[in-house]
């Protein structure tokens, strides 16, 4: 136990607080909680002010990790960057593309040699669980669209595209997790490996849309159907987490892996999306139970 300054309403007083809940808060000396009164409980919750970091890169001759090396920057929780390069080319493809991924992230100032790029709406307030929930349904929307075009013989680009709102809100779920924490601290890195596997999800239903020279047969679109809804049931146990579920849940698994001719692309792609599937239901019982 620890001792820490507590604020209620203008007075402020000393309690000692678990040094485990003082650690999850990144409280230090002297930093402040805010502790309300509710009937015959005391919330004490902390106050304790987001800090704004800032760094300085240099991104001349990194090519062709310049995109990642930024999206790492913002995905740790940097609210400010100073980018320097040697020339615009090097710059060009992260300005036109990947900025766009980059939720809450404009560009505030460029020269010809630097830009610096800034947070603008902050983490603060965000519902973690509303975000993933959001990810789970621009998937479940990307299947359909997939599934639909190929019964249709239409054009896949747009769904290609749909992967882009995809990385956009992983990105900004990650970066939350890296700035404070899942709200059950203990489960962050659980959460953390299943909102990477949505992403690795998102990948592989784009490729699969790229696939254009090779045409899916009837039971490839019946199994990528199934993958969606086992992808369905998978989000289901995440927010209504059941044991007996869980247990249809890998029975399902077994019976579209049993389907599986593993002959070209095309199979490779619904193979991945299933496994990568079973392998965040994995993160879930580490959470759970």
């Amino acid at each position: 136990m620890k001792r820490k300054l507590v604020k209620q309403g203008a007075a402020t007083m000393m309690i000692s607080l678990p040094s485990k809940w003082i650690k999850n808060n990144k409280l230090g000396k002297g930093d402040e909680v805010d502790m309300i009164e509710k009937e015959n409980k005391i919330e004490i919750s902390n106050i304790k002010r987001e800090e704004k970091t800032r760094q300085t890169i240099n991104i001349s001759n990194c090519y062709p990790l310049i995109n990642r090396i930024l999206m790492s920057l913002y995905i740790k929780g940097i609210d400010e960057l100073e980018v320097n390069f040697s020339n615009k080319e090097e710059i060009k493809d992260f300005q036109k593309r990947v900025i766009n991924e980059l939720l809450g992230f404009e560009i505030i100032k460029q020269s010809q040699k630097s830009l610096i790029i800034k947070d603008i709406t902050g983490t603060k307030n965000q519902d973690l669980d509303e975000l993933i929930q959001r990810i789970f349904l621009i998937l479940d929307s990307m299947a359909q669209e997939l599934i639909e075009a190929l019964e249709k013989n239409q054009s896949l680009e747009p769904i290609v595209d749909i992967d882009t709102s995809i990385n956009k809100f992983v990105n900004f779920s990650l970066r939350i997790l890296n700035k404070q924490g899942y709200k059950e601290f203990e489960k962050t890195s659980q959460i953390y490996g299943i909102i990477t596997s949505l992403e690795e999800i998102g990948d592989l239903y784009k490729k699969l849309a790229s696939s254009s020279r090779i045409k899916p047969s009837k039971p490839q679109i019946a199994l990528i159907s199934e993958t969606k809804e086992f992808l369905s049931l998978f989000r289901e146990l995440f927010f209504s987490f059941n044991k007996e579920k869980t247990i249809d849940f890998a029975k399902e698994y077994e019976l579209i892996k049993s389907k599986m001719k593993n002959k070209d692309n095309i199979d490779f792609y619904i193979s991945g999306i299933i496994e990568t599937t079973i392998k965040m239901n994995n993160y879930l019982l580490v959470s759970k139970l």
